[in-house]
């Protein structure tokens, strides 16, 4: 009797058990209280990690961008993590660095695809020595941490070839600096020149002349920085091994 009794209650408990369409609508109203609109919740997969407690993988997804991300159910409780005191294990650690690393490779890869088919022209190379590695640099003229790495390229240069890709994720002026770098830079003859323009535009004082930039020059750059944001890159300065597109 004992058994049967223990039975029931099991069943009973798994039938309470938190459905994908609950844990979904949970995150969705999450979203739209925070006034964020249109992003799509999906579980994807459930896995059970200890006992009745269970790891579920989720996506959210707008657009073109997406991103993965884990939460635990019991039942119908659900938390943000398992930590197992004995073994000083979080469960959410050990997934977000599962996560991390498949984002990483999932960017190279999409990287890769428009990479290898960019117009020369919206690449700014710097150094051109074979027996150096060339690093490939997404990067926004009013970007403060940009602007730090461009004023140590010359160190940089030292060891690595540059080629420098303008993904703005600032907005107007930020657009128009970067088509007059690309308009430029096309008669720069030297390393030398072409920094000097980088560095013109890139400086905190440089204000837009809006009668030098038209709107179709700033429609392309921000047509470029999308497809860029569309395949992963999400801040600036990002840097990548060229070698790792291949």
């Amino acid at each position: 009797m004992k058994k049967v009794v223990l039975a029931s209650i099991i069943a009973a408990t798994s039938l309470m058990a938190a459905s994908n369409k609950q844990i979904e609508d949970f995150y969705s109203e999450v979203f739209k209280n925070q006034n964020i609109d249109g992003v799509n919740v999906k579980v994807v997969e459930r896995t059970k990690i200890l006992d009745d407690i269970e790891k579920v993988s989720l996506k959210f997804s707008k657009g073109d961008m997406s991103q993965e991300d884990v939460t635990f159910v019991k039942g119908d409780l659900m938390f943000p993590d398992v930590v197992n005191l004995k073994e000083q294990k979080s469960y959410l650690a050990e997934e977000k660095k599962v996560i991390a690393e498949k984002a990483a490779l999932d960017l190279v890869k999409s990287l890769a695809k428009i990479y290898k088919n960019e117009d020369k022209a919206n690449v700014i190379t710097l150094g051109n020595d074979s027996k150096k590695p060339t690093l490939i640099m997404f990067s926004d003229p009013e970007c403060p941490y940009c602007r730090a790495e461009l004023a140590k390229i010359e160190t940089t240069l030292k060891d690595n070839n540059v080629e420098i890709i303008l993904t703005p994720v600032h907005e107007l002026s930020s657009l128009q600096k970067s088509a007059l770098i690309y308009k430029d830079i096309k008669n720069a003859k030297s390393d030398s020149d072409k920094v000097k323009i980088l560095r013109k535009y890139f400086s905190e004082d440089y204000n837009v002349d809006e009668k030098n930039v038209s709107k179709e020059e700033s429609d392309k750059i921000d047509t470029l920085r999308k497809k860029y944001f569309s395949a992963g890159v999400r801040s600036v300065p990002f840097i990548v091994n060229k070698s790792d597109l291949k």
